[in-house]
C-alpha cells in the first residue's frame, strides 16, 4: 500500500528523530518553487495526490503567497496546510477555508527568543553600545574613544554621530554622546508593551528584570489572577494613545492587520515623552516609517529598534544609514531550537490529522 504524499515547501531538519518517524509514514516530496507557472502545472500533475503541505518560514512568498489562483489549483486530495510561522501573511486562510482545506500555523514557540531580541534593542536604545563599539574598533583606545564621542555631536537630520577632533588625553567618563544625547540607564524608566500575548508577556518579564516599570496595552485586560501570575507589577491601558504620555519606550509585538496598520504614527509620537524610543518586533506595517523618521529628525524620538519593516524585505536607506536606529533582519525567533520546534509541531499536526483523525493544534481557518 502506498504511503500518503506530503509536499514540503522548504526544508525541515532531516536529522530530527521526529522527521525519521514521519518519513516512514509518508512519502515526502521536497519541492523548490521556481515560478508560479511551473507550480500551477505541477499541482495538476506530479503533485496532484498530496494530502498535506508542510510550509517552511518562507512558504509560498517567492510567488506572492497562496494567491487565489494557486489555491484553486490545489488538488482535491489536499486536507491541510501547515506553516512554521505564527504570522498568516501570504497563507490564503480564507481562500483555503472556502475549499475545505485546513490551515495551521505555529503558536508563539519562539516567544522567548523574540523577547531576547527586544532586550538587546532595549539596552542599545538607552546605552548606545554599538556606537561606542564601532568607534572603539576604529581607535583601538578606550580613553580616546570616550573622549571623541563625548566631544561629538549627533546630527538629527542624518542620525549620524559627527566626530570632532579632541585631545585624547582628556578623560571622558562615557556618559554622553556630545551635548545633546545623555547615556541613560533603563532602570526605573517606563516601558509600554503593546500586544500582551505570549510574546508580549515574556518581553515584559525581561524588561522588568532590568528594572523597568511595565505597562501593557491589550484589547482586553488580563484578569487580576492573570496579572498576579506575572509576578511583577503591571499597569493596563486600553489603547496606545492612552499609554503614550508615559512611554519612555514603546515595544510593539502585534500582528499585522488592518486594525494595527500605522498604529505607531505622528499622533502617537506627538504624545510620547521627549527622547522616547520605539522597538518593533511585530509586523512592519504597524509603524508609519515616514512619521518615525520625522520623529527622529526632530529629536522627539531618540532611538528606534526594528526587526520588521513596512516594505520588507526592502528597507529604507535612511533607516540603514542612521546610527540612532538599530536594525536586525527579521531574526527575532531565529534559533536552532525554534527552527526544530516549529518543524516538529507541523509534522505532528499532519500526523494527527491524516493518520489519527484528530483535529490538530492551532488551526486558524
Amino acid at each position: 500500500m502506498s504511503k500518503p504524499q506530503v509536499l514540503f515547501i522548504g526544508e525541515p531538519n532531516r536529522d530530527l528523530p521526529e522527521f525519521h518517524e514521519f518519513s516512514a509514514q509518508f512519502e515526502c516530496i521536497h519541492y523548490k518553487i521556481t515560478s508560479k507557472e511551473t507550480l500551477l502545472e505541477d499541482l495538476q500533475g506530479k503533485l496532484s495526490k498530496v494530502v498535506a503541505i508542510y510550509g517552511s518560514w518562507l512558504g509560498f512568498h517567492p510567488v506572492g503567497g497562496l494567491t487565489e489562483d494557486i489555491v484553486q489549483a490545489l488538488p482535491d486530495s489536499l486536507k491541510l496546510v501547515t506553516s512554521c510561522s505564527v504570522g498568516l501573511d501570504g497563507w490564503g486562510s480564507e481562500q483555503l477555508a472556502k475549499r475545505g482545506i485546513k490551515l495551521y500555523n505555529c503558536p508563539s514557540l519562539g516567544a522567548e527568543q523574540v523577547a531576547d531580541l527586544v532586550l538587546y534593542h532595549t539596552l542599545q536604545s538607552f546605552r548606545y553600545f554599538k556606537v561606542f563599539e564601532d568607534n572603539f574598533r576604529e581607535s583601538g583606545h578606550t580613553v580616546k574613544t570616550r573622549s571623541l564621542l563625548q566631544s561629538a555631536s549627533l546630527d538629527k537630520q542624518t542620525g549620524k554621530v559627527v566626530l570632532n577632533s579632541t585631545d585624547s588625553s582628556d578623560y571622558a567618563f562615557g556618559h554622553r554622546l556630545g551635548d545633546s544625547l545623555p547615556i541613560l540607564t533603563p532602570f526605573g524608566k517606563n516601558a509600554v508593551v503593546v500586544g500582551f500575548g505570549s510574546i508580549g508577556s515574556r518581553i515584559a518579564k525581561r524588561l522588568h528584570a532590568i528594572g523597568m516599570n511595565i505597562s501593557y496595552v491589550k484589547r482586553t485586560r488580563l484578569s487580576s489572577e492573570q496579572e498576579a501570575q506575572l509576578l511583577f507589577p503591571v499597569k493596563y491601558y486600553a489603547s496606545l494613545k492612552e499609554a503614550a504620555p508615559v512611554a519612555d519606550l514603546v515595544v510593539l509585538s502585534l500582528p499585522g492587520t488592518s486594525e494595527t496598520e500605522n498604529l505607531y504614527n505622528k499622533e502617537i509620537i506627538d504624545l510620547v515623552p521627549h527622547r522616547s524610543r520605539v522597538i518593533n518586533v511585530g509586523r512592519g506595517t504597524i509603524v508609519n516609517e515616514d512619521d518615525l523618521l520625522a520623529g527622529l529628525r526632530s529629536g522627539k524620538l531618540s532611538f528606534a529598534g526594528l526587526d520588521v519593516y513596512a516594505k520588507e524585505p526592502a528597507v529604507s536607506r535612511e533607516l540603514i544609514e542612521r546610527q540612532d536606529v538599530i536594525l536586525t533582519p527579521h531574526i527575532g525567533s531565529s534559533t536552532v531550537e525554534n527552527f526544530n520546534d516549529t518543524s516538529i509541531f507541523c509534522l505532528r499536526n499532519i500526523q494527527d490529522v491524516i493518520l489519527y483523525g484528530k483535529e490538530g493544534l492551532s488551526r486558524v481557518n
